[in-house]
């Protein structure tokens, strides 16, 4: 039976993979022979994924290695255990390319120019470091090679779901602040400043696209994914005291919110994300 973290990281990618799976069209991968690939603060490995499902439908596209890099354990051993599971129902299966390493964003240990591509699905902003994210980024692509980021333009759900569920359900608990603002890294909810974090690392032909899509998620998966990020911004916000209080009862908050307030409990807004994409010279 999959724990509760492996299903909130399924949850969660079921909602970032939409912006993961359009980074890696707009890069045109799928046009490439040969690929070197690096899948930065990989996550539970949605990236991996998407990329070997397109291999798979694509017979002239050749993934050499897929390195899925982290500064989190428990994503690693996430990713180790799929690529296990998928080499054992099939030994010839290309996860067997998959290799897995602990990294910080910032300090890449890997040599220059190694990679074709590097993908950073909703990772960079979580990086205190973020010109060292960029420049680490550059070094170790190929010449020509290409990086692709995902970043959220506005984290919708919260204002719609988080905000309403904890006044109406723990109306004693201090309000919490949007957490679009408290991210280590700024300004990579503007697409219009984004090109000038690529550009000051050397990156060349920066592109920024705008994506707008329904997550439609079911109301448990949706209230235990989503409860994650609201009980990280009420540890630093709220009293130790006030979180032994509330914490535990934010999940359900937002669960009987849901069901409340939305058909079958499945929140009608839409996601808005930002992929962009930039070159080594």
């Amino acid at each position: 039976m999959a724990s509760t973290f492996d299903k909130v990281i399924i949850t969660n990618e079921r909602v970032t993979g939409v912006p993961g799976a359009e980074m890696l069209r707009l890069s045109g991968i799928e046009q490439q022979n040969e690929v070197d690939v690096l899948d930065l603060a990989c996550g539970g490995g949605m990236i991996t994924s998407e990329l070997l499902e397109t291999a798979s439908r694509q017979p002239n596209l050749h993934i050499n290695k897929i390195l899925a890099g982290d500064i989190d354990d428990q994503m690693l051993d996430f990713v180790t255990r799929k690529r296990e599971f998928n080499v054992k129902l099939n030994s010839q299966s290309q996860w067997s390319r998959v290799e897995t390493q602990k990294m910080n964003e910032a300090s890449i240990p890997q040599p220059d120019s190694t990679f074709t591509h590097v993908f950073n699905n909703f990772g960079i902003f979580f990086c205190p470091g973020q010109d060292s994210a960029l420049s680490e980024t550059y070094r170790v692509l190929k010449p020509s090679g290409i990086a692709g980021f995902t970043s959220w333009k506005a984290i919708s759900w919260w204002a719609e779901v988080a905000e309403p569920a904890l006044a109406k359900f723990l109306p004693e608990a201090t309000k919490l602040p949007n957490p679009s603002g408290m991210f280590p890294s700024s300004g990579w909810n503007d697409p219009d400043a984004i090109p000038t974090k690529l550009e000051k690392a050397g990156f060349v032909d920066v592109r920024v696209t705008e994506l707008v899509f329904p997550p439609r998620v079911e109301a448990e998966p949706f209230a235990a994914a989503t409860a994650f990020l609201v009980k990280s911004i009420a540890k630093r916000v709220w009293s130790e005291e006030d979180f032994k209080k509330f914490g535990d009862h934010i999940e359900s908050a937002l669960l009987k919110y849901l069901k409340e307030t939305y058909v079958d409990g499945i929140w009608n807004g839409n996601m808005k994300a930002i992929v962009t994409l930039g070159s080594r010279k």
